[in-house]
């Protein structure tokens, strides 16, 4: 092999690594789309850790006994009528969707807009627009508020029965006990090239940038309504850097001290997480977001096939968080914010799939994290 070759195989080399790993993920995300059952019964316990006494404080019922009981489930089981007495708890009653569609999306070096486009979803309504204005007044002091925040590919004719089927599970979670939900809405979804880790890779800082709004609608929020915030996929990632600016972090170069906001009580949970495993510890990425949260629970998935494609999108990319979990290195780096989150295997009851409504199957995901998102 000449010199000259001998330069340009390892560039040959990577160029076709890089587009197997798109062909790979096309064919992937394609194929498991599909409609599929839920897997006939977990095949392995759930992993078993240790974790501090805060949140062995959030239930009496082991988290394997909460993953168990209802899981799997076939759909989402309407919840008994006196657990939803618009009556008894008002708040139940229907939620809220804030999208981000109207503010900018591409922008740089100066600081973005928040447009919100707000709409209500009203049981025995249905989906009508309203204002921010309507949204804040109507919030009730001390309920707690459930921020959902979905992933990459979410296109508008599937917001309103995605929406409506987290808010069911949620209601499943809670068991009667009172909550109000906000689904975050961001323009996540993209026409996928042959390149499709260059095109998930733009939906990836496109959520960074979506984090400046998600901390403006938090800040604009009551301070009396502790705050749970889910995500999923690429939506942890927007969660990742709107809790990482509370801090006073800095987002695609860009710093905003008016969103800067302490002593708000939050509490965080992820699913299928596409963020590198150590993007949360001090000093890297959204180094700062656990500054903002008193606690996080990560749903991992070592079999998850969509994230194991994930370290394509870039040559050096880290494995991500909804695979590996926390890390023995990452919890040494942490240091003392390690006591802050906990890592929860799903792969027993999600197996190898990614899609968000794969986790909104399992009514028992929903009381593993009832803790975490209604305070009981």
């Amino acid at each position: 092999m000449t010199p000259y070759f001998q330069r340009l195989f390892p560039c040959f080399r990577r160029g076709l690594f890089f587009v197997l790993g798109s062909f790979a993920t096309i064919c992937c995300a394609t194929a498991l789309r599909a409609d599929e059952p839920v897997i006939d019964g977990p095949r392995d316990s759930v992993e078993s850790t240790e974790f501090s006494v805060l949140y062995d404080r959030f239930s009496e019922t082991p988290i394997d006994a909460l993953l168990a009981q209802d899981a799997p489930s076939t759909g989402i089981p309407e919840v008994p009528a006196a657990a939803v007495n618009a009556a008894a708890n008002p708040t139940e009653s229907g939620y809220w969707i804030v999208s981000t569609e109207r503010s900018p999306q591409s922008f740089a070096h100066t600081l973005p807009r928040f447009c919100a486009v707000v709409s209500r979803y009203e049981t025995g309504v249905g989906l009508r627009k309203t204002s921010m204005e309507k949204l804040r007044g109507s919030l009730q002091p001390g309920i707690p508020i459930c921020v959902m925040v979905h992933g990459s590919q979410m296109d508008d004719p599937s917001v309103a029965p995605e929406s409506l089927r987290a808010w069911k599970w949620l209601r499943h979670g809670a068991k009667g006990l009172p909550f109000q939900m906000i689904y975050f809405r961001w323009p996540s979804y993209r026409l996928l090239s042959p390149l499709v880790s260059i095109d998930f890779a733009i939906l990836g800082r496109r959520a960074s940038r979506n984090g400046f709004y998600l901390a403006g609608l938090i800040q604009s929020l009551p301070s009396e309504c502790p705050l749970s915030l889910m995500g999923y996929s690429h939506g942890t990632r927007v969660i990742s850097s709107a809790l990482h600016l509370m801090a006073g972090g800095v987002v695609e170069e860009m710093a905003c001290p008016q969103l800067r906001c302490e002593g708000r009580q939050i509490r965080t949970i992820f699913a299928a997480s596409a963020i590198d495993h150590d993007w949360l510890n001090p000093g890297e990425r959204f180094g700062r977001a656990l500054c903002s949260t008193e606690c996080l629970l990560n749903f991992k998935n070592p079999q998850d096939v969509v994230l194991r494609l994930y370290p394509l999108r870039k040559i050096g990319s880290n494995r991500a968080l909804g695979i590996t979990g926390f890390t023995a290195k990452d919890r040494q780096a942490l240091g003392a914010s390690g006591s802050k989150v906990r890592d929860l295997d799903v792969s027993a009851v999600v197996g190898c799939r990614h899609f968000w409504p794969t986790y909104l199957d399992q009514t028992g995901l929903a009381h593993a994290a009832s803790g975490y998102l209604f305070y009981p």
